[in-house]
């Protein structure tokens, strides 16, 4: 609530600042504007190869990091803002809520692979939390960021869609209350995960290409016989039964009846990007440094994009992790009302 209410004032700073002088208004639109993702990867590293090895390394990582303070067990993305549009600079994030709400569907439910799509309760992180969380892990060295030189209406623009995302979108829930790796914010009343909040933003303004998905995400097909809980009639998915699952689901089938489609901006993945590009010393991304932490720096001050987009979309495909959010929230996409008016 915090966040939101500093977010609405950011925004009101916005549109006050549209009524000064011309020249003082031309005084500040030539201020620069940026936008920063910071990327923390894993502690310990995962294996996306199947079901197996995910299970065993996150299992391991989780026991070796569980005494640590201050871990994102799966990683994490925060975003920065430094901009005249606000009054001062500011480090946002999309998270989960409780810790009980997750162990208890995966050892009370046994909702199996589920956990990584599943709604969870969601929170906004304040600019402080984040700001120790940062210091915290470039002294483990496990922090790298991109600079993004951006222009002043795509600053606007992506202050614009978080405020509306974390507003109310009935009488009790913002998307912002909701956690989750099935979300993508820029669908309509969707929640999100963390990367994909950072993702959206870039995707905003078109500064995430198709060379970024490609080498950031990572996309899989959950079999069904690994999916338990209320989103499998109840199933109990035993970690006997994940152990030795070798692959993915393989071969056409059916969504959200043999498998469950999944995909994630993996931050460990992001964050050897970043190191791998600065080692090429590119002319596109600039290798760059602030307070010894490293990093890259890319100027979009020029790249277009369609001011006029929508800021929401409706989801095209169904989606079994989506479609019990919906129930929870009872919230009816536009489309399926339209259909049965």
């Amino acid at each position: 609530m915090y966040c939101y209410l500093r977010l609405c004032i950011f925004i009101a700073f916005i549109f006050i600042r549209f009524d000064l002088p011309a020249d003082e208004q031309e005084k500040k639109s030539s201020d620069s504007h940026e936008f920063t993702i910071y990327v923390m990867p894993t502690l310990y590293p995962l294996n996306w190869e199947s079901p197996s090895s995910l299970y065993k390394t996150m299992r391991r990582c989780y026991f070796k990091t569980i005494g640590i303070n201050d871990n994102y067990l799966l990683g994490h993305l925060a975003v920065g803002f430094n901009t005249p549009l606000l009054p001062e600079p500011i480090l946002i994030a999309q998270t989960s809520g409780e810790l009980k709400e997750k162990l208890d569907l995966i050892f009370k439910e046994k909702v199996g692979f589920a956990i990584i799509g599943a709604a969870l309760q969601g929170r906004i992180e304040s600019h402080d939390e984040l700001k120790h969380k940062l210091d915290v892990y470039a002294k483990r060295n496990k922090l790298a960021f991109i600079n993004y030189k951006i222009s002043e209406s795509a600053a606007k623009r992506m202050i614009e869609f978080i405020t509306r995302y974390s507003a109310k979108m009935n009488e009790y829930y913002a998307p912002s209350d909701f956690y989750g790796g099935a979300f993508w914010p820029r669908y309509h009343q969707e929640g999100s995960g963390c990367t994909a909040f950072g993702m959206a933003l870039l995707d905003l303004v078109n500064l995430l290409p198709d060379e970024h998905t490609k080498a950031w995400k990572l996309s899989l097909k959950i079999p069904m016989e690994l999916i338990g809980g209320k989103f499998n009639k109840g199933r109990r998915v035993k970690q006997s039964l994940i152990r030795k699952t070798d692959s993915w689901y393989e071969g056409e089938g059916e969504p959200n009846v043999d498998y469950v489609t999944y995909s994630v901006y993996e931050p460990s993945i992001m964050f050897d990007w970043i190191m791998d590009i600065r080692s090429k010393n590119g002319e596109e991304y600039i290798p760059v440094e602030e307070n010894g932490i490293p990093g890259l720096m890319f100027d979009a001050t020029k790249i277009d994009f369609d001011k006029n987009a929508p800021f929401f979309m409706e989801r095209s495909e169904p989606n079994l992790f989506i479609d019990h959010y919906r129930k929870r929230i009872n919230i009816i996409p536009d489309s399926v009302r339209i259909q049965n008016k």
